[in-house]
C-alpha cells in the first residue's frame, strides 16, 4: 500500500505549503537532551488502522527462540524516513541499523516521544499501534522498523502539537535512548502511534 524512502521526514507529510520534502537522511546515537522525563509507559493500542508493513531489511525475524542479546541503545543508530501521506493518514518509517560487531534482537514496541529544546515531553508518548510482532534479530550493518502513525494536518479539528526540537526513542526494552535533533514529524489531530519493531 505504502512505499517508504529512508531519508529525513517531512514535516508531517502533508499537502500544507509549509512541509519540507527530500531531506537526506540523518541516523544518530546515544545523547538525548537534559529531561527528567523516564521512558514511556506501556500505552494502550490505539484504535487505527495498522499500517503496510515496511520492506524487510536484511533482518530475519523468528518468533520466540533466540540466543542473541538485546540490541542497546549504544549498539543502535536511528533514522527517520520521509512522511507518506494517503487518504488523511501520515506514516513515517523510523529505521534501526545495528552497527555493532554482533547479531542482537529487539521485542516489542518503541518508546517515542517529541521533545523540546528544554527537554520537555510535546503532547503525549506514540501509543501502542497493532500487536507485537514478535522476536527480531538483527545482524551487523542490518536493520530493522517501527512505524509512526499521525493524521494529516486539517483531517480532525483538534489541531497540530508544537513542532519539536528533538525525536527521543528508547529502543524496546532500553532504559537509554536515541535522540534525533529537528525530526521534521509534524503532528497532527492528536494521533502519534507507533507499531512494533520488525525486520
Amino acid at each position: 500500500m505504502m512505499s517508504f524512502a529512508l531519508v529525513a521526514a517531512g514535516c508531517g507529510g502533508t499537502s500544507s505549503s509549509d512541509d519540507p520534502t527530500g531531506a537526506a537522511t540523518r541516523t544518530v546515537s546515544t545523547g538525548p537532551p537534559q529531561t527528567s522525563a523516564p521512558p514511556p509507559d506501556a500505552a494502550s493500542s490505539a484504535p487505527a488502522t495498522e499500517p503496510a508493513s515496511p520492506d524487510t531489511a536484511n533482518t530475519t525475524a523468528p518468533g520466540t527462540g533466540s540466543d542473541s542479546a538485546r540490541c542497546t541503545a549504544e549498539g543502535l543508530t536511528m533514522s527517520v524516513g520521509r512522511a507518506d501521506p494517503g487518504a488523511g493518514q501520515v506514516y513515517y518509517r523510523l529505521t534501526f541499523v545495528n552497527k555493532s560487531a554482533h547479531s542482537c534482537t529487539l521485542n516489542g514496541f518503541p518508546g517515542v516521544s517529541l521533545i523540546k529544546r528544554d527537554g520537555s515531553v510535546i503532547g503525549v508518548p506514540a501509543k501502542h499501534e497493532g500487536a507485537a510482532r514478535g522476536r527480531t534479530v538483527i545482524a551487523p550493518g542490518k536493520a530493522a522498523n517501527a512505524t509512526l502513525h499521525t493524521l494529516n494536518q486539517g483531517v480532525k479539528g483538534s489541531g497540530c502539537w508544537d513542532r519539536a526540537d528533538y525525536l527521543r526513542v528508547y529502543p524496546p526494552g532500553s532504559k537509554e535512548a536515541l535522540t534525533l535533533r529537528d525530526p521534521q514529524l509534524r503532528i497532527c489531530g492528536d494521533r502519534f502511534t507507533t507499531t512494533s519493531v520488525e525486520g
